[in-house]
């Protein structure tokens, strides 16, 4: 199978590629800007199976065609994406290119080239079921083209929407709460959390990495919208209670309340996922947790 994977030198990309290519008959191809750094190349998969890297920028549009147009994949896992969230307030222009456009960029190459790819799985968010930032909303409109365009060029459409995805990974560029407070706690800076009774669905990289693999391999169709998550939700300030033990943190950890920064409750809704797939998240949260808190101790020194 031909895979190509946007975005699959970040965050969860460089661990998808990772498993994706210990399948032999899997050919895996890499569209990314880069932009978290030119050394994440070197952190990709040798294997022959994994095809050098074509840099590119998603809100080009010639830069996705060409890469299609040359690689003929079955599958386009669509991972690059403007992610952070705070980030998203003050630059909204980028946020809504990236995501939305890059979106419409990929559909349009797609209507192009033929044969065309027969899956586009995208990499969503819980962001977008009710959106309350520009984040959100340039996820659920991305949704709303992918699952009106794709299927009028009989491209089977998936949206992953994702809880919060902590882990490890070759490259650590997350914006999850996890993986922020556990750098930042090591470091021994305070911390400032907001509005921290609202519930936070966590799922492990390894869970995203399985879920995303079940999603290009099922024969089923009409998958949709599925959330991807533990369906269990935990209070912000228990999260960060948690990290804040296993890191062995001393500096101020201050919770507040701010009607202005617009939180909601977020646990996925698993039963979709788990009846017409069969996933369900299985990584334990402190074991996870213990084992990050130990590595980037060591990074971090």
């Amino acid at each position: 199978m031909k895979i190509l994977i946007t975005g699959g030198a970040g965050f969860l990309g460089q661990e998808l590629v990772a498993s994706l290519a210990k399948v032999r008959s899997n050919q895996i191809y890499i569209l990314d800007s880069f932009l978290h750094g030119s050394g994440l190349n070197n952190k990709l998969p040798k294997r022959k199976n994994v095809h050098p890297a074509v840099v590119g920028n998603v809100r080009n549009y010639y830069d996705f065609f060409r890469v299609i147009d040359r690689y003929k994949p079955d599958v386009i896992v669509h991972l690059a994406a403007f992610i952070t969230r705070p980030e998203s307030v003050d630059n909204f222009r980028a946020c809504s290119e990236i995501n939305y456009v890059g979106m419409a960029n990929l559909l349009d190459a797609c209507s192009i080239v033929k044969p065309r790819p027969s899956k586009i799985i995208f990499a969503s968010s819980e962001a977008a079921r009710e959106p309350l930032s520009h984040h959100g909303i340039s996820k659920r409109a991305s949704e709303d083209l992918l699952h009106l365009i794709a299927p009028l060029m009989g491209i089977e459409a998936t949206s992953m929407r994702f809880s919060e995805i902590y882990g490890l990974s070759k490259s650590f560029s997350s914006n999850s709460m996890v993986n922020f407070l556990t750098d930042t706690m090591l470091l021994g800076s305070d911390v400032a959390l907001y509005n921290v009774n609202k519930e936070r669905d966590m799922v492990h990289i390894s869970d995203a990495v399985k879920a995303c693999e079940l999603v290009i391999n099922t024969d089923v169709k009409g998958l949709g919208r599925l959330d991807i998550g533990t369906g269990v939700g935990v209070p912000v300030k228990n999260v960060a209670s948690a990290v804040k033990e296993a890191t062995g943190f001393q500096g101020q950890l201050k919770f507040l309340e701010d009607p202005c920064i617009m939180v909601v409750d977020s646990v996925a809704d698993t039963v979709p996922a788990k009846e017409l797939l069969g996933f369900e998240c299985e990584a334990d949260f402190e074991e996870e947790l213990a084992a990050m808190v130990k590595k980037r101790k060591r990074a971090l020194k």
